[in-house]
């Protein structure tokens, strides 16, 4: 049987096979944040697709953290009863659900009524947005707006939640020097960058307890291997030390991506596993379980991946957008 198809057990879950839907963003949401039946029959059919994880893309914890008006909310008490609906829909098409939860920071459309909030009143790399530099009342009120949404996402039957600190969302502006310039406990070295982050995770647990699987999507660079956009961004070399206290912290499982740079670094859209190198140095220092995704479309890559030991699980997403029929032709490849 190839590895790609056999069981993992982290522990807490266990998962049919190692092939992870990652989030991506739909926006289909309603313009109030609210889900609807395309949503829900979206995640419900991609699901049949047979991946053995289905991470349902970034949904906002505060209303005035969206990125857009399309963004779903997983805000407010009502949003349950529609999030219900789709880790139903998942878990009944055989998959594990997970839901990414997330506060846009200054990686925001620039036509929305509300103020942008980031560490530090600097322009965002890549939307040019200036944000109000946030107090410590109001960064201790979005930490637990993310533990209020962790819960939210237990009772609506989800199997695990993913907290986003990558692509240049507010996890990721905390980290990256280019976005905060503080001088308090949250700024400075990359141990003060690191604090917003795990007082998330140390929020998020105590709301759905210990056996509850926490993910991370960490941005462990600014920068893509190979290629520096970003000067004076998150070295790879601090994200190291970031994924090292996030082992500690007893997280799940880890999900690789970049930082500044995105899901899809520049010049680098059509390079097949261009976040492997991430993976792969990270593997030298950790333990804990890896998702690495990043343009990996077929499965002798990610066969490969795996059997070289480079990570756990590999995220397979447009290549089953495009083809709903990835996994069945994967199994035959592989000769499963």
């Amino acid at each position: 049987m190839s590895k790609l198809f056999s069981e993992f057990d982290s522990g807490k879950i266990i998962l049919k096979n190692r092939v992870v839907m990652p989030p991506m963003a739909t926006e289909k949401a309603n313009k109030d944040g609210s889900i609807n039946e395309e949503i829900v029959s979206y995640y419900t059919e991609m699901a049949r697709a047979g991946m053995g994880l289905l991470i349902v893309e970034h949904c906002a914890v505060v209303l005035e953290g969206r990125t857009n008006l399309k963004q779903i909310s997983i805000a407010r008490d009502s949003d349950i009863k529609e999030h219900k609906k789709i880790a139903l829909g998942i878990q009944c098409s055989g998959a594990k659900s997970a839901v990414q939860i997330n506060y846009a920071g200054s990686n925001r459309s620039e036509n929305l009524s509300w103020p942008a909030l980031g560490p530090s009143a600097v322009p965002h790399p890549k939307t040019g947005i200036i944000p109000e530099e946030l107090t410590i009342s109001q960064i201790v009120e979005i930490v637990g707006a993310f533990s209020k949404a962790a819960k939210r996402a237990k009772e609506a039957g989800y199997n695990m939640v993913e907290i986003h600190s990558a692509h240049g969302f507010l996890g990721s502006q905390f980290l990256s020097p280019i976005t905060n310039k503080r001088n308090d406990k949250y700024g400075g070295g990359i141990e003060n960058r690191m604090r917003f982050l795990l007082e998330v995770i140390e929020a998020v647990r105590g709301e759905v307890g210990e056996d509850f699987p926490i993910l991370v999507r960490l941005g462990i660079s600014d920068n893509p291997p190979g290629i520096k956009i970003y000067e004076d961004g998150l070295t790879l070399e601090d994200g190291l030390k970031v994924a090292k206290v996030l082992e500690g912290q007893k997280i799940s499982i880890l999900d690789i991506s970049g930082g500044m740079c995105g899901s899809r670094p520049p010049n680098l859209e059509d390079k097949e596993g261009y976040f492997v190198p991430f993976a792969e140095v990270a593997k030298e220092v950790l333990n804990i379980p890896i998702i690495i995704t990043g343009g990996i479309k077929r499965p002798d890559t990610a066969e490969k991946i795996l059997k070289r030991g480079i990570a756990d699980l590999i995220g397979i997403g447009r290549a089953i957008v495009y083809d709903r029929n990835w996994i069945s032709k994967a199994k035959k490849e592989l000769g499963d």
